[in-house]
């Protein structure tokens, strides 16, 4: 089983930063907003890494020209600030020997070295429509025949670069889903990462729920009125308790709307 790092980045002029992800397998990095070029790069390890340099912006954009370009049987989506974990390879493997049917397998990743983080779930799940939203990118790998024959790729009108700077994993996700696709959560942890977006002076809290409201629309579709609602009544306490459970919601369907709108533009 050939297992593949599709790793995102921008601005590079140089790659030294390619060391301090630990990487134990080969990847293929696309390197955003410069000059169109491709390079190769061998770590001090022996891991041979392409680069594709592009004048391109977008997250979603950078994920599509990865996996048009990778060439592993598995491929695990990364960013350029990671750090993986001793055994975290074979742990990916095992997975998918042990899930034979899987075609995408979702890991763990923690904020802190040495301490979990994150934990959701303490035992393998099949992952559904209900649990999406809970996962991070950096803990995504995929069978690439699988995706590619499902016609599937991330959404150029989500994440960052965009207007809506967030979710475009979980839009994926939601359409392997739809696409008949085979999920599975394991809670390994496989990787350190940096800090999720919080809410804050420089976002705002009318924003995030604007830019949830276009991704939740991404992922649910039709079932949009039901997952917004659901998430307001959830967070509402911890995260908007200054804003009213009705502003709350309006703002969500103002980003659903406004999503709509810039997609027909």
């Amino acid at each position: 089983m050939k297992i593949q790092h599709i790793i995102s980045t921008m601005n590079r002029e140089e790659f030294s930063f390619l060391e301090k992800l630990c990487l134990k397998t080969d990847a293929v990095v696309v390197n955003q907003n410069c000059p169109e070029g491709k390079a190769k790069e061998t770590l001090r390890n022996g891991v041979d890494v392409n680069i594709i340099s592009t004048p391109e912006k977008g997250l979603s954009r950078s994920r599509n020209k990865l996996l048009e370009n990778a060439t592993g049987e598995v491929c695990i989506i990364g960013d350029d600030d990671v750090e993986y974990l001793d055994g975290y390879l074979e742990a990916v493997r095992q997975a998918y020997e042990k899930y034979t049917d899987a075609d995408i397998i979702i890991f763990r990743f923690t904020h802190e070295k040495g301490k979990e983080t994150r934990v959701r779930y303490t035992e393998d799940i099949k992952v559904s429509m209900q649990s999406i939203s809970k996962f991070s990118s950096v803990e995504i790998t995929f069978k690439r025949e699988s995706v590619l024959k499902a016609g599937l790729g991330f959404n150029n009108n989500i994440g960052l670069g965009t207007a809506f700077p967030s979710g475009e994993e979980n839009a994926f996700l939601a359409d392997a889903l739809r696409a008949g696709l085979n999920i599975y959560h394991v809670p390994v942890t496989i990787c350190v990462a940096r800090e999720d977006l919080k809410i804050n002076e420089s976002y705002g809290v009318q924003k995030y729920l604007v830019d949830k409201g276009a991704v939740f629309y991404c992922i649910y579709k039709k079932m949009f009125p039901l997952y917004a609602l659901a998430f307001v009544v959830l967070k509402k306490k911890s995260l908007f308790k200054d804003v009213s459970f009705f502003k709350c919601f309006s703002l969500m369907c103002k980003g659903r709307k406004k999503y709509i709108k810039s997609v027909k533009e």
